[in-house]
């Protein structure tokens, strides 16, 4: 298997071999379980799940206190499974390290962008704007004409306007590995991820 779950620390600079200077993204990979393997033949399609993190056994409910007993795991603070994905049985709720990546492999990040909340198009879309003068007067920051006369008579697709910017899943491919921390199950990635500090990672082989 070549996936798991880590946690978004934050960014900083590293310097490699050359002394060029790199910036990072540090990713922190806690307590990550598989626990479940879902098979063609009975699930119809190919999958590993994996437990994240730890919870206390007070804070689950009866389902998934079952559904942990049953597959003789710990309660988890995420469940997430991960398609096409090939285990041995022997590997089977034993942790999943960082060691499973080398310095200069290139992986794939999916993770959920920042929220912005409501924005408007100078924000969500880098409109320009209106002229500030010249006569122009009352809207400075809006829209602009969405569409046009008689025909088509509608507002075309894709057409922006103000809206919930953000707090969407965003994919990264090809990100390089720059540096493996064994002992504490770190991961440095080259360049900027989605997400804030502390948001949730996958990462796989690309």
């Amino acid at each position: 298997m070549s996936a798991l779950l880590g946690k978004k620390i934050g960014m900083t600079q590293i310097f490699n071999d050359k002394g060029d200077c790199v910036p990072v993204t540090v990713v922190q990979v806690e307590k990550c379980v598989p626990i479940l393997k879902r098979t063609v033949e009975r699930d119809g399609y190919s999958a590993v799940m994996v437990a994240y993190g730890e919870r206390k056994p007070k804070h689950i409910n009866k389902p998934l206190k079952g559904f942990y007993d049953k597959y003789k795991a710990d309660p988890a603070r995420i469940l997430k499974e991960f398609r096409n994905q090939d285990i041995d049985d022997d590997a089977m709720g034993k942790p999943i390290k960082v060691d499973i990546f080398n310095v200069g492999d290139e992986v794939e990040v999916v993770g959920t962008t920042k929220g912005r909340g409501f924005a408007g198009v100078f924000k969500r879309f880098n409109y320009g704007g209106a002229p500030a003068s010249h006569g122009h007067h009352e809207s400075y920051r809006g829209t602009g004409s969405i569409g046009m006369h008689t025909y088509p008579g509608r507002v075309l697709k894709g057409m922006g306007m103000p809206g919930r910017m953000g707090g969407k899943t965003k994919h990264l491919k090809n990100l390089k590995i720059v540096r493996v921390d064994v002992d504490n199950n770190v991961l440095f990635l080259k360049g900027s991820v989605p997400g804030a500090n502390g948001g949730l990672l996958r990462i796989f082989k690309s």
